[in-house]
């Protein structure tokens, strides 16, 4: 008997698990996820950025983050700028449900510097499921 459960739930996983895997789709598009940095600071030697990624869809979920580039715009007090381009060291897990938020801290790695303001745009590839809602 168990043996026959067994081969049901190992049916029913290799029909569900193909179609899971090929509905997961991969996008940098910018109307999907969205990325906000709401500080910018030095912490011990590592260049850190606090922010939010928003789900702007309604119809899908972000599962995964698979690459970042931050590219950070700071300006000094006699009106210079120059634009640092970071990588986090380590990718945040990210999984938010459809029209959700999630906040994070990422750290950018070694960075000697200062600056009086700050401007963060960034590019995000991304893994999302249409349709989900979990």
């Amino acid at each position: 008997m168990k043996k026959w459960i067994l081969a049901i739930v190992l049916g029913i996983l290799c029909l569900v698990v193909p179609t899971m895997a090929s509905a997961a789709e991969i996008s940098s598009d910018d109307m999907i996820m969205e990325f906000s940095a709401n500080k910018v600071w030095i912490d011990k030697g590592n260049l850190c950025v606090k922010g939010t990624f928003y789900n702007k869809r309604n119809d899908l979920t972000i599962t995964k983050l698979n690459d970042m580039v931050l590219y950070i715009t700071l300006k000094q007090k006699d009106g210079t700028e120059s634009v640092v381009t970071k990588k986090p060291v380590k990718k945040p897990m990210l999984k938010i449900r459809a029209g959700g938020s999630k906040s994070t801290t990422l750290n950018l790695g070694p960075f000697e510097g200062t600056w009086d303001s700050w401007v963060v745009n960034s590019d995000c590839v991304f893994t999302y499921i249409n349709g989900a809602s979990w």
